[in-house]
């Protein structure tokens, strides 16, 4: 049975956690900080598909999914300085609240999820991360396919910025789905301007990118993506894996950016399966 926990009540919007804890008589005692993937822009904590959540339930580990707030209603220094926040809730609130033996945790992220992941991962943690689990993710803004106008989206109908500007909020969003804001995300890819969204003084790219150095300090690191990704180039997690000293990479050949969304193809679990295994001997 899971349970919401509110984190911070910052500009009247809470940014709340839920917490599924793992079967106990298999408990690793090592929790997954989970968030979610959406672009920044979309997307929502709980989207974990059921069948790989409660695998990892049944392998011994509990999973808190974290709230965060959304672009461009926020920036993203903001929402980083936000998962900050959920993250000292949890080495805070580890035992008391949640009943863990231990505040060991790994970092698991889906696509812009897994890019947080990394980038939190170099921050200045209460805890750090035993590990990170990147599911089709990337560790820098400084991509030029992120900064290009996109040959695959420009195959979709043109989005105008007229009707981009009226699904902009002017509150804080901290979830929302893909059919309300994909449009912005599709006009950002289209126009090469996404980058514009997360970060208004583009001197910043390197503050929320990490080198080379930084990557070789990270945690161990299980990756995964697709050879087919035509979102986030398969490129970067080949070189992630070349680069990071301790990880695991686990390609998947001809699938789309999110394949494991299909849950109905046994490739989805097969890898997720190889992330326990991955876990196991993390502890």
């Amino acid at each position: 049975m899971s349970t919401i926990y509110t984190y911070t009540k910052d500009n009247d919007s809470p940014l709340q956690l839920t917490f599924f804890p793992a079967i106990p008589e298999y408990d690793k005692q090592c929790t997954l900080l989970y968030l979610h993937g959406g672009a920044l822009i979309y997307g929502e904590r709980d989207d974990l598909p059921t069948l790989y959540r409660e695998m990892f339930l049944s392998a011994g580990y509990s999973i808190l999914t974290i709230d965060y707030p959304l672009a461009p209603e926020d920036p993203l220094p903001v929402i980083v300085e936000s998962i900050v926040e959920g993250i000292d809730w949890f080495s805070t609130h580890a035992k008391n609240t949640l009943n863990l033996h231990s505040s060991d945790y790994v970092l698991f992220g889906r696509s812009a999820g897994a890019y947080l992941s990394f980038l939190l991962a170099n921050q200045s943690l209460p805890i750090s991360p035993k590990g990170i689990m990147s599911f089709y993710g990337y560790s820098s803004l400084i991509e030029t396919s992120f900064t290009n106008p996109s040959s695959y989206y420009n195959h979709f109908p043109k989005i105008t910025s007229s009707s981009v500007s009226r699904l902009i909020k002017t509150t804080r969003l901290t979830n929302a789905s893909i059919q309300d804001r994909f449009p912005i995300y599709l006009r950002a890819r289209q126009t090469g301007s996404w980058l514009s969204l997360l970060l208004s003084d583009r001197s910043l790219l390197n503050d929320y990118s990490l080198n080379e150095v930084e990557l070789k300090k990270l945690p161990p690191v299980f990756l995964t993506a697709s050879s087919a990704d035509q979102d986030v180039p398969y490129s970067i997690s080949q070189q992630l894996s070349q680069i990071i000293p301790n990880v695991k990479f686990h390609p998947v050949l001809g699938l789309p950016h999110d394949f494991d969304s299909d849950i109905s193809n046994p490739v989805g679990k097969c890898v997720y399966q190889a992330a326990i295994n991955w876990l196991d001997q993390l502890q």
